[in-house]
């Protein structure tokens, strides 16, 4: 039988930015979300009444009289699992952060091969890499049947900044994406519905003209104190991988303890878009 109406789906939004830009605390306004910590997040929310839930941070690798200890990887997986197989409430999986992980993966793949560097595991050549990315796919698509559940799935992620060259003929110019091996970051990309970037909002403050009135110095940058989330590729030069399959404007300002972006994925319209120390 054909359906009338298409079903609105959990959402897999991939979100980036740098430190102290309240990536993790606007995940935390998703609703009801439960955390895989790869890099420390509890602290984050100290204050509030009633903060996420939180799995146990990812170990760190390591070996004891030459066996491996700590597999972050078995243990990022083994929670994937629990969620899948044990009733909760919980309705967001955030992941804190993929850059955490990937560096995760990395150190737990050298321990295992006994090399000291990435490049060096798999026999070399970038093999490595691989390696590492063949991980991220196994964990990515263990999140996928977390979202066929019903859950929305949030990939946080650190920004790193990125040489491209489009053709032989012109100049390298440098991108935002995602901070992690470049064979892996299609992963969080290619297969999320959104990926967004929040950015300070920053402006040129005074400037120095000739008599012709051309200028001849820029004055300082200034940061506003606002942030905006960037949605689109080309909403704002720099963002190369930004985008979004829902109906969201190029960019969206980001008040201090709000989440904006709910109001544009249909999955999720209807909850709340403030946190309760906000309203």
């Amino acid at each position: 039988m054909m359906k009338q109406q298409p079903t609105a789906k959990a959402p897999v939004i991939t979100l980036a930015a740098n430190a102290g830009l309240g990536k993790t605390t606007l995940a935390g306004l998703f609703p009801n979300p439960v955390f895989i910590q790869a890099e420390d997040a509890e602290t984050i929310f100290e204050e509030w009444e009633n903060p996420p839930a939180f799995m146990p941070q990812l170990s760190a690798p390591s070996k004891r009289q030459g066996e491996m200890v700590g597999r972050p990887f078995t243990e990022a997986m083994d929670q994937l699992r629990w969620l899948m197989t044990n009733e909760h409430d919980r309705k967001t999986l955030v992941v804190d952060t993929v850059s955490a992980l990937n560096r995760l993966f990395e150190q737990e793949i050298c321990m295992e091969e006994d090399v000291s560097n990435i490049g060096e595991a798999a026999g070399g050549y970038g093999k490595g890499a691989l390696v590492v990315l063949e991980r991220h796919t196994k964990f990515r698509q263990a999140c996928e049947h977390l979202r066929k559940k019903g859950m929305t799935i949030v990939f946080l992620s650190h920004v790193g900044i990125q040489k491209v060259k489009a053709s032989p003929d012109t100049d390298e110019y440098m991108v935002y994406n995602l901070e992690m091996d470049a064979k892996s970051i299609p992963v969080y990309v290619n297969f999320s519905d959104a990926v967004y970037y929040i950015r300070k909002d920053e402006m040129v403050q005074g400037k120095e003209t000739d008599k012709k009135g051309r200028v001849t110095k820029f004055g300082k940058m200034i940061d506003t104190g606002r942030r905006k989330i960037v949605t689109s590729s080309t909403g704002r030069v720099g963002y190369a991988n930004a985008k979004s399959r829902y109906a969201a404007p190029e960019e969206i300002d980001l008040p201090h303890g709000e989440n904006p972006i709910l109001q544009y994925i249909p999955a999720l319209r209807g909850y709340a878009t403030k946190s309760e120390e906000t309203q």
